[in-house]
């Protein structure tokens, strides 16, 4: 339908826009793999999916004041500094080895760690809640109205949209991720893994210059 062909292409929007999310990314790909590189993305959409859920039940949001966004601005870029410091903490290129595949690095622990990624970046990202709150919340429900006359239930409209923006995000991640995962095999010199080491002062930056914005003004 042209209505969740219009979300879709608003959600781009969101989901194109570079920041911490595609940072974390970047990061778990580089670090253990592209199918790591998804979980941030995961994590994300947990989050995600608590805020469709929150509107299409009507519970009302909490306006954001100046102060608000000044706190979510302090917190968020101290969030962001300390992954990129984890980034950067990893700058050595791991050595690559035959006879060991990337199941080695399979276990739970890593694959929550990288999932959690995405949420904390998620939750404490200026970029992220300012959207919702700027573009997502008011399109949201006007669309939940739209859909649930045609469709009959508020649910099921709710599910649709749902998937329809988080699409967007699993596009863009997974081929963030997969060309990572390949890039991070080439983009080494004298043994420092270069992606980690950009993609951990890009993070170290985003975040200061959240912190310096909300100190400052």
């Amino acid at each position: 339908r042209q209505i969740l062909l219009a979300w879709f292409l608003l959600s781009l929007t969101g989901a194109l826009a570079p920041g911490p999310l595609s940072a974390a990314v970047i990061m778990q790909a580089t670090k253990k793999g592209k199918i790591y590189g998804i979980l941030p993305m995961v994590g994300h959409a947990l989050v995600e999916l608590g805020i469709v859920f929150a509107i299409a039940i009507s519970v009302e949001m909490i306006s954001l004041t100046p102060f608000a966004i000044d706190m979510l601005l302090f917190f968020g870029g101290i969030v962001i500094v300390a992954y990129g410091g984890l980034a950067l903490r990893d700058y050595r290129a791991k050595e690559e080895n035959p006879g060991k595949t990337e199941e080695n690095s399979d276990s739970a622990s890593t694959a929550i760690e990288a999932t959690a990624q995405g949420i904390a970046v998620s939750i404490f990202s200026p970029y992220f809640l300012l959207w919702w709150f700027a573009v997502g919340v008011a399109n949201v429900s006007m669309l939940i109205a739209e859909l649930s006359v045609g469709l009959g239930t508020v649910l099921l409209a709710g599910t649709l949209i749902y998937l329809t923006h988080i699409s967007t995000d699993f596009i863009f991640g997974g081929f963030l991720a997969v060309t990572t995962d390949a890039a991070a095999q080439k983009a080494t010199w004298r043994g420092i893994n270069l992606i980690n080491v950009i993609i951990g002062l890009f993070q170290i930056g985003l975040g200061l210059w959240f912190i310096i914005r909300a100190v400052a003004f």
